[in-house]
């Protein structure tokens, strides 16, 4: 063979070889998502997710899938986020449902649960009416962060001390958007308040009591300073949410889709025990170090304490979405 055939056949053989590790390189390279929080890093919510959900789907997909976490609530706000998902921005969100309403109307009612996760998820049941539901607002429905057995939302009083539920009427309560229906039910008159302003607004005496956070939002912006007694049990379920992007979602590959789906349902679990115990553990650090005494009713009294929570929430939810609460509450009542 020639000298020019042979560099004519080397040539095409590196050619060969080029081409062969761009097939390769390219088919290796994963499919890339970002994920963004309403909650920063340090946030046990936060971990949660990434520990339960983010992590085991970059594990299991081995290469094919790689999720980023793009940023907390400095790179978007909470109201923001369904928003950025929605529109593509990014591809997976966490968020609280009331952020979520604006884009899928209603679904605010499902913080009103008195379902455990398997009840939910019996097919053609809770946790399907609301993918469906999510899917018309452009976003793939996964489940919830959290899902506390005993309710995720305290009351906590000034200087009262309460008896029995009647004893809460008159009181001015504050609290966000979703404390309304409850303190209203109870009899009290309600203030809206940005979190932020909780500890100044009770330390100040502007309200006598707040319904708006789980006990480790109470310990964390040490509003058990400026409180002497927290209302057990707590009511309602967390509000977090974890959604996709519904076009991203659809362009994944079935089997990469059936394991976000496969992953999400064992986390959601997982987050629920890791979740609980950890709330557990901050109502117990805020009581058993003598900042806050324990009220509780009778277990007469505690059914019409709650009952009045979930009738008044519901109530409020039928005035704001009439079309959609009726099938949710059924779905979600026992």
């Amino acid at each position: 063979m020639g000298a020019k055939k042979q560099l004519v056949l080397m040539a095409s053989v590196c050619l060969v070889l080029v081409f062969s590790a761009s097939s390769l390189f390219a088919q290796k390279k994963p499919i890339e998502l970002n994920w963004v929080s309403f909650v920063s890093k340090n946030m046990y919510i936060y971990k949660v997710v990434q520990e339960c959900f983010i992590d085991k789907v970059n594990e299991r997909a081995k290469g094919e899938l790689a999720i980023r976490f793009r940023g907390g609530p400095e790179t978007f706000s909470p109201f923001d986020i369904p928003k950025a998902v929605q529109s593509g921005v990014v591809d997976i969100g966490t968020t609280f449902v009331g952020a979520i309403e604006p884009i899928v109307p209603g679904v605010q009612g499902d913080m009103f649960t008195r379902l455990s996760l398997d009840e939910e998820r019996r097919p053609g049941g809770a946790y399907d009416f609301l993918l469906d539901t999510y899917k018309k607002g452009g976003l793939y429905y996964f489940g919830r962060g959290l899902h506390e057995k005993q309710g995720f939302f305290y009351t906590v009083l000034r200087n009262k001390r309460v008896e029995r539920p009647e004893d809460l009427r008159g009181l001015a309560m504050g609290g966000t958007t979703a404390a309304q229906a409850p303190a209203l039910a109870w009899g009290c008159t309600y203030t809206l308040i940005h979190l932020s302003d909780a500890y100044s607004a009770l330390e100040r005496g502007v309200v006598d009591a707040l319904q708006a956070m789980p006990a480790s939002g109470y310990k964390y912006h040490s509003i058990y300073e400026v409180t002497k007694y927290i209302i057990y049990p707590p009511i309602y379920c967390s509000t977090v949410r974890v959604f996709m992007n519904l076009k991203s979602f659809n362009k994944l590959p079935r089997h990469l889709q059936d394991l976000m789906v496969k992953t999400f349902i064992e986390a959601e679990k997982e987050m629920a025990l890791k979740g609980e115990a950890i709330e557990v553990g901050e109502f117990r650090w805020m009581v058993d170090n003598g900042h806050l005494e324990v009220l509780k009713f009778s277990p007469e009294d505690t059914k019409r304490y709650l009952d009045a929570a979930y009738n008044g929430g519901w109530e409020y939810q039928q005035k704001r979405f009439p079309e959609i609460t009726p099938k949710l509450r059924a779905l979600y009542s026992k």
